[in-house]
């Protein structure tokens, strides 16, 4: 552990995770203009004949897929900004380098799920 990590303290840490997940949502958000083009793609659609509808995700499934998708956004800007070729990533967004310290950290957790994410 190098000596700026052990000298940080946990308001510097929490602040730099959230400056961190604010960068990553920044890079992965839609355009205005993206989305207008895939709702009218979504709308122009025909349904065929004897078809039904495509049926809306669960809202559990959608969360699921959105936090996961975020924290693999929170792990790939930590890859960049440590040099790093792979995290893990727990629920509550904090990032480990060794998969042990991240499964020690989750047990605290109510989820108790871990994201390894590995650098582009």
């Amino acid at each position: 552990m190098s000596n700026e990590t052990k000298n940080k303290t946990a308001a510097d840490t929490v602040a730099e995770n959230v400056q961190t997940i604010g960068e990553a949502v920044a890079e992965n958000a839609a355009k205005a203009e993206d989305v207008a083009q895939a709702a009218a793609t979504v709308g122009a659609t025909p349904v065929k004949p004897g078809k039904s509808e495509i049926k809306p995700k669960s809202k559990a499934k959608t969360e699921a897929a959105g936090c996961a998708s975020a924290l693999k956004a929170v792990g790939l800007a930590a890859c960049k900004r440590h040099t790093l070729s792979q995290v893990w990533v727990t629920s509550d967004g904090q990032v480990f380098p060794q998969e042990g310290d991240a499964k020690e950290h989750a047990k605290n957790l109510p989820s108790k799920e871990i994201l390894k994410v590995t650098a582009k």
